[in-house]
């Protein structure tokens, strides 16, 4: 299944990306996001680049590279290709000025590297300092050797040999996540601990309680409706209920004062 939903992503020439380009479009050299008339399926399975693996950022897009063979099937500008960020980021100025925001390295590659025709590439005449960030821009594509007769491909870079797997992305997600709490899971796991206890505490820490937020999320309340149960008026989150209310944290207080 993990296979499947990575090739469906990335996959530009798979029967998937295809029928899914034509169903919502494609913006930015990537499938376009879910909205609310989208299904809640598609909607679903956006979202995994950006909230799956909470604390960790936008992990899927921070270990997917594109490697260049060919370099047509690379977007020059919104793929990482070179270095660790996509082009357009590197070079805001540039990619707004640039007539064509959906071409190839490979393309890019022949007008830059053409005596002639390189004004076609932007929108007006560059400023001296705006030449100065083509001619860095130039250098990324001189020191790429292309492979005509290799596609270009995508690659897994917390696995080059096996590529993406979904045992792989777990054990990233879990050892990412729970580093920084590692001393408090040791205390929250005690032997002497109900479990009960246990499973609240760890439920609390990476926000997994049924919270009015929470049910925002899943869309099973609206934005209105995620008024903290209290009554202060503030939206209902963990940290709110535990922390910030001004019932029910000082609740908590009372009792922390009263058991130590």
């Amino acid at each position: 299944m993990g296979k499947w939903c990575w090739r469906m992503m990335v996959d530009k020439e798979g029967l998937w990306y295809r029928v899914l380009k034509a169903r919502y479009g494609e913006e930015g050299g990537r499938l376009k996001k879910g909205d609310r008339h989208s299904s809640a399926w598609w909607q679903s399975l956006c979202r995994i680049c950006e909230w799956v693996g909470e604390g960790v950022g936008r992990w899927f897009d921070s270990n997917i590279r594109r490697v260049v063979g060919d370099g047509r099937g690379t977007y020059f500008w919104h793929d990482i290709w070179v270095g660790e960020v996509p082009l357009k980021i590197k070079f805001p100025r540039l990619f707004d000025l640039s007539v064509d925001n959906e071409c190839s390295v490979e393309k890019m590659w022949r007008i830059i590297g053409a005596a002639e025709g390189r004004e076609r590439l932007w929108r007006r005449r560059l400023f001296a300092w705006e030449e100065e960030s083509v001619r860095e821009c130039s250098m990324l594509l001189h020191n790429i050797v292309f492979q005509e007769t290799v596609e270009d491909t995508w690659t897994w870079l917390l696995d080059h040999m096996h590529g993406y797997s979904v045992r792989g992305a777990y054990r990233f997600l879990n050892t990412t996540t729970e580093l920084g709490d590692s001393h408090q899971a040791v205390n929250i796991w005690h032997q002497q601990i109900p479990s009960k206890v246990s499973v609240f505490v760890w439920r609390l820490l990476r926000n997994r309680l049924p919270t009015k937020d929470n049910f925002v999320r899943r869309r099973v309340i609206s934005h209105e409706d995620a008024i903290c149960v209290s009554g202060c008026g503030s939206q209902e989150t963990s940290n709110h209920l535990f922390l910030g209310c001004d019932i029910f944290g000082s609740l908590w207080s009372q009792i922390y004062t009263y058991v130590l």
